[in-house]
This record gives structure tokens, C-alpha cells and sequence, in this order.
């Protein structure tokens, strides 16, 4: 049985050694789905900050920040898979600056960054294979002989 075979885009990128994520890095959904997830992130972030300046008590503060990483862990997860975030991340609190930006920011925008390259590349192998299409099907109708 004939089968027909294309590329998806789909590619495996290892995150710093740990797990591995799959995903088209010219899908702009995939874009989406990461800025989605950071608008999710801000908005545990700001939650949590309420609870925290409410309170004097260092416990409770503390209490408030665990429980607002488990929140984002959660949601990153969510994007990623089960247990990625304790794989990746590790001990580490997706909030704590790295670099100038948080660390989620960082991996985040490190994949940003390979969509970009990505699309661009893209864009340019399009614009050849169009070309190439084109000319095989122009040159082929130009070949064509009238019915009569």
C-alpha cells in the first residue's frame, strides 16, 4: 500500500542536559503556547505577591513562596510533561534572576530564539522549493499541446 511521508518541522532538543522537549520551532502556536504560559506565570506571580505583602510572619512568606513555585512548576509542566520542571529546574525557583531575566525568562526565551532562526531558514528553503515547483509546473504547461 502506497504510504505518503512529510516533514512535520518536529524536532528534539535536550534542556541543559535533562530532558528532552519536542516540538515544530516554526509553529506559531508553539509561540503561543509559550506566551500563554508566561502570562500564566505572571499572573501566579502577582497572586502570590498579595498573599506576601500581607504578612509580617517570615514563615508565612516563605510559605507563600513555595507554594507559589509549586504553582509554576505546575504550569510548566502542564506545557512540557510530568516532572519536567524537577528535571530541568532542578531545586532552583523559576523566579530566582539568572543572566539578567528569571529562569523560566531564560528558557523560554532561549527557545524564542531557535524559533526565530527557525522561521528564517524556513522561510528562505520555502521561497526555493515555491520556485522550484513553479518552474516545473510552468515549464510543463508550456509543454502541453492544445486539444483540438
Amino acid at each position: 500500500m502506497d504510504e505518503i511521508r512529510f516533514s512535520t518541522g518536529v524536532v528534539e532538543m535536550p534542556v541543559n542536559g535533562g530532558r528532552t522537549i519536542r516540538f515544530n520551532p516554526a509553529d506559531i502556536g508553539f509561540l503561543d503556547t509559550l506566551y500563554s504560559l508566561l502570562g500564566k506565570l505572571e499572573a501566579i506571580q502577582n497572586d502570590e505577591d498579595k498573599k506576601r505583602a500581607k504578612t509580617d510572619d517570615p514563615a508565612k512568606f516563605f510559605d507563600y513562596a513555595r507554594l507559589c513555585d509549586r504553582r509554576m512548576k505546575e504550569a510548566v509542566d502542564a506545557v512540557f510533561g510530568e516532572g519536567f520542571s524537577s528535571e530541568v529546574f532542578q531545586e532552583l525557583r523559576l523566579f530566582a534572576l539568572a543572566d539578567g531575566l528569571t529562569v523560566i525568562e531564560n528558557f523560554i526565551f532561549a527557545i524564542v530564539d531557535k524559533m526565530d532562526d527557525s522561521v528564517r531558514e524556513n522561510m528562505d528553503k520555502r521561497n526555493d522549493r515555491m520556485a522550484k515547483y513553479t518552474a516545473k509546473y510552468r515549464k510543463s504547461r508550456e509543454n502541453e499541446q492544445p486539444v483540438e
